[in-house]
């Protein structure tokens, strides 16, 4: 189902195919934002990329995969499977001073299912952030994109028709920081804005078109040296283009939390607390209800990974209930066996409660991923991945496997 995954992390924006086709790494969790120190830690496997000038830098990357997909519209009985290609080239731009950094980001993805040609896409993202140290005690981020992406055939509840649902997603936002990064007390503040708009299969797709406006505001208190109690205020506001629509709603997340990298071996973010849904239409109830999101990291050993996830937040409907109620609940292990073999398992649950809907769906899932170094700058690899979703309504129960074959290159 299509869900209102509105990020307003403007300043992290969608890493490149270059990092994820270089050693892979997993940072630990962090606040939101820190300001830029000019430093530089150099990755001995990551990308070379190309130097242009003195604190200029190109980083090109390319991907290939294939694969095959046994269930491609998520359907109960009468599968398509079919055969897919896909390239994926990247390029990022960098330039680095002491006082700002700028990048600008460009990904592609273009696939082709061999038996179901209808479905074959083309998307992409362009998105650029300039981060500004204003002091030793300020920064600034600022960024925009705009993607060009697809809702996959049986994905949503506004029916299948004879192609992919496809939409163009724009946006803005920034950051404001005050506090240093080691200080006693530290504010954020956050706006964003997008404007997603489909461009096909206007019939159905007319009711997702939406503005969504987002404005957030923290508090970080440190009370050990690497350890913060956090305070955090967002609200969301959702407008929908169709003046026919009852879905336009705020809403309100009132959050209270912990962050922490106390040793080499943990690190996470803790947030838990009130959310609230209303709606501007007097027909639809509104809703209120914890939440909580959860991000927690441990690497017992340098070599071997655990990260744990798990969230509780509102999903936009698209054609079933007034909105969704979602839980998430996800756990990965990244290992590197030797200096050229690591692999990455993961595992997940997600329960969709279509509010007002008479539904409620439990999808899991299961990956893993084998990549092989040949060369620092080039990777091959194999995945795997399972979902199986089981539904009150027994017409959305569906079975998918997917397997498919990887090469990754950077500089």
């Amino acid at each position: 189902m299509e869900k209102n995954h509105l990020s307003t992390w403007m300043g992290v924006l969608l890493a490149s195919v270059a990092a994820g086709a270089s050693a892979q790494t997993t940072p630990p969790v962090k606040p939101t934002y820190e300001i830029p120190t000019g430093e530089v830690k150099k990755d001995a496997d990551g990308p070379r990329g190309w130097p242009i000038q003195d604190g200029v830098a190109l980083y090109p990357s390319i991907g290939f995969s294939f694969g095959r997909d046994d269930n491609l519209f998520l359907t109960s009985n009468n599968q398509k499977s079919s055969t897919i290609y896909a390239l994926t080239p990247g390029l990022k731009l960098q330039a680095r001073s002491n006082a700002s950094i700028f990048t600008l980001d460009a990904n592609l993805k273009s696939a082709r299912y061999v038996q179901s040609r209808a479905d074959s896409y083309t998307d992409y993202r362009i998105a650029g952030t300039g981060e500004f140290v204003l002091s030793s005690r300020m920064g600034l981020r600022l960024g925009a994109e705009y993607a060009k992406g697809h809702d996959p055939r049986g994905s949503t509840d506004r029916g299948v028709g004879g192609e992919p649902d496809l939409y163009r997603n724009t946006g803005f936002g920034g950051l404001f920081a005050f506090g240093g990064n080691q200080a006693r007390g530290r504010f954020e503040f956050e706006a964003s804005s997008f404007d997603k708009r489909y461009t096909n299969n206007r019939a159905t797709t007319n009711v997702s078109d939406r503005n969504t406006d987002s404005y957030t505001g923290r508090f970080f208190a440190r009370f050990a040296e690497k350890t913060s109690f956090l305070v955090e205020a967002r609200e969301d506001r959702l407008d929908y283009k169709l003046s026919s629509s009852l879905l336009d709603s705020k809403e309100r997340f009132y959050l209270v939390g912990v962050t922490w990298d106390a040793t080499a071996a943990t690190s996470g973010i803790v947030k838990v607390g009130q959310i609230r849904k209303d709606f501007a239409s007097p027909t639809l109830r509104d809703s209120s209800n914890s939440g909580w999101d959860a991000t927690i990291q441990w690497a017992p050993v340098s070599y071997s990974k655990f990260s744990f996830t798990t969230s509780k937040n509102f999903g936009e409907s698209t054609g079933v209930g007034d909105f969704l109620l979602t839980k998430r609940y996800g756990a990965t292990w990244l290992h590197e066996w030797n200096s050229r073999i690591s692999s990455l398992a993961s595992i997940s649950r997600v329960n969709d409660d279509f509010v007002n809907g008479g539904r409620s769906d439990s999808t899991d899932s299961i990956g893993l991923k084998l990549n092989y170094k040949v060369q620092r700058w080039l990777i091959i690899g194999g995945e795997f991945s399972n979902t199986n979703r089981d539904s009150s309504n027994s017409t959305f129960n569906y079975k998918k496997n997917v397997y498919s074959l990887t090469v990754g290159a950077t500089l």
